[in-house]
């Protein structure tokens, strides 16, 4: 199946009242998937050439970093963003924000870098 450009899946994956919430504004949830559930997403997503917008809480980005980061370096049409725990919503320290705050320092960083 070759998705056309206006079917674009949503998709949340974390914990339960995550998921409940993406749940009420449309979203697919998937609560507390296994690496193999989300490495099989994923590769059907791709073969069938699915268009789709993944919101990833933070602790399951980490855990399954190996699935997410290609994801994340080849861009297409799978778009992934990472939100901190729904239990610690003021501490986001995702793999692509870091990447980007090393590449582009922000003044913040530069001064307490001194």
């Amino acid at each position: 199946m070759t998705s056309d450009s206006n079917n674009t899946r949503m998709i949340a994956l974390g914990s339960l009242a995550l998921i409940r919430g993406f749940r009420l504004i449309g979203f697919e949830g998937i609560p507390n998937p296994d690496h193999e559930m989300v490495r099989r997403l994923i590769e059907t997503m791709k073969s069938e050439q699915q268009r789709a917008f993944l919101v990833v809480e933070q602790y399951l980005a980490d855990e399954l970093r190996d699935v997410f980061i290609p994801i994340q370096e080849e861009g297409g049409d799978i778009l992934m963003v990472e939100l901190p725990s729904i239990h610690e919503p003021g501490n986001l320290d995702s793999y692509l924000s870091t990447k980007i705050e090393t590449k582009f320092p922000t003044p913040a960083m530069t001064q307490e870098q001194q």
